[in-house]
């Protein structure tokens, strides 16, 4: 009887130890995961290009601070901590290396109908740039990233 009851307790802390100690490992899991893709992606810089016949629009983004540039006149100001998160994991999301073979689904900035427009992606020392697009039109692949960074943009 007190065999029995030295097992059962014996199994019942083994069965705590083990469940106390999964949600560790899990979480040890899931912080390395997040490690390596900060460390896939160290993005350093992101420049939105737009332009058009007789009107320029700039906007580059760094951890710090964001200059925005409408014709040749610039305004800076600091990159706060949760827009420079969210521009991260948004890039995070990219394969950087195909950005330059995603095409535009439109085309209206051959008749000057829409601005053109590229993102330009500085991570890991290698900077990536797109194809022209039409600006308010980027491709699907990156269309989060692009709103993400035009939402910057005065809308005058």
């Amino acid at each position: 009887m007190i065999k029995t009851i030295l097992k059962s307790t014996a199994i019942a802390i083994a069965g705590i130890f083990t469940l106390q100690c999964t949600p560790q490992m899990n979480t040890d899991t899931a912080r390395a995961e997040e490690n390596a893709a900060s460390a896939k992606h160290q993005l350093n810089k992101i420049v939105l290009e737009e332009m058009t016949r007789g009107h320029r629009r700039m906007i580059t983004i760094t951890s710090s601070e964001k200059i925005i540039e409408i014709n040749g006149v610039s305004k800076d100001s600091k990159t706060s901590a949760a827009e420079w998160e969210t521009l991260v994991k948004l890039a995070q999301k990219q394969d950087l290396d195909k950005i330059d073979s995603y095409e535009s689904p439109t085309t209206k900035r051959y008749h000057d109908g829409a601005m053109m427009a590229n993102l330009k992606i500085t991570a890991n020392g290698n900077t990536y740039t797109s194809q022209g697009f039409d600006s308010g039109t980027p491709p699907a692949q990156f269309s989060d990233l692009y709103f993400a960074v035009a939402g910057h943009f005065p809308l005058k």
